[in-house]
């Protein structure tokens, strides 16, 4: 199963869950689990139009259809704001 990682942000919406493992075959499918999981987390991610999603550390820059390996670590990735 694949090793799933929330920003601190993220964990408001998990009950304070900082990773979980699921099986998923893609990215697509990941969000659509996670949301039966967690409600409300999809919307969230959807929001923050620049969450990038990174697979055993390397950041996929259109990650919908990316296959997830049975072993991977995935990282939802929030943008920082600043300046």
């Amino acid at each position: 199963m694949a090793q799933v990682h929330f920003s601190s942000n993220q964990r408001r919406l998990t009950g304070g869950v900082a990773e979980i493992e699921i099986e998923a075959a893609t990215v697509r499918e990941l969000m659509r689990k996670l949301e039966e999981m967690y409600p409300g987390i999809r919307a969230h991610l959807d929001q923050t139009s620049a969450t990038a999603v990174a697979i055993d550390g390397d950041i996929i820059p259109d990650p919908m259809y990316e296959p997830v390996p049975p072993d991977a670590e995935v990282h939802l990735i929030t943008p920082l704001a600043g300046g």
